[in-house]
């Protein structure tokens, strides 16, 4: 199984959302008060500007919700059939608004096709640990971003105290919500693991200053006290220099 194939299965059939994980989301629902999710805590961050890119955009729900802090919306996914549900809510839901955003099918390891300093804000959900050439990629969304431009990535973490405390025991620390690992992949594919340190220094070590650490989840503003131990994500924003 390729890299495609692995990106349809996981999203474009929704194979890495268990059922576990299904109810579990409900209970969250219950306590939204107290539950800051992953794209809630990025949108939080965004200032706006004229143009925003999303790697590994989805069915393009980050960027709905961002439609009216930009005045043009790219969307970048490995997979063709959750490229064509973006564009079917995109219309359902913003008929009037469609022509600003631009879905596009791009595996970001062979780049990203975008000119120089062309967006004014990246943004990165769930998706750099499973790209092959970190390195590649970071030094493309520097090179696409405007001087000043920033970069907003979220992604699981590798040293939350949970995870650790599962090494301590002898256990795999996991950082994917699925079960199913035999069709979705190892970890669900995952190919990179991140403390918040060394997230930090690929974005500094390339052309970044790191401008917020921080993360999402249940009781966050408790969390963020010491996200990089209680978070079992990590989020920064980060400013092109």
């Amino acid at each position: 199984m390729n890299d495609q194939e692995l990106f349809e299965k996981q999203y474009g059939q929704n194979k890495i959302v268990s059922k576990p994980l299904r109810q579990y989301l409900g209970l969250r629902n219950f306590f939204k008060g107290l539950d800051l999710d992953r794209y809630e805590a990025c949108i939080q961050l965004t200032t706006g500007g004229k143009r925003c890119l999303d790697i590994g955009c989805n069915n393009g729900f980050l960027l709905r919700r961002l439609s009216r802090k930009f005045g043009e919306l790219y969307g970048v996914d490995a997979s063709p059939s959750i490229l064509k549900e973006a564009e079917k809510k995109t219309k359902e839901q913003l008929s009037k608004e469609f022509n600003r955003f631009n879905y596009i099918h791009k595996n970001v390891n062979d780049g990203l096709p975008f000119s120089d300093g062309f967006f004014d804000m990246v943004i990165s959900v769930a998706t750099l640990q499973y790209v092959f050439d970190l390195f590649k990629l970071v030094g493309e969304i520097n090179r696409v971003l405007i001087s000043g431009g920033e970069v907003i990535v979220q992604v699981p973490n590798l040293a939350y105290l949970l995870r650790r405390l599962s090494l301590l025991r002898g256990y795999l620390p996991v950082t994917s919500a699925a079960v199913n690992w035999q069709e979705v992949g190892w970890d669900s594919g995952s190919i990179h693991y991140f403390t918040m340190g060394k997230l930090c220094w690929l974005f500094e070590t390339n052309g970044f200053k790191i401008v917020t650490k921080s993360g999402s989840g249940f009781l966050a503003k408790f969390r963020n006290w010491w996200p990089s131990l209680l978070s079992s994500d990590l989020i920064i924003r980060a400013e092109k220099i």
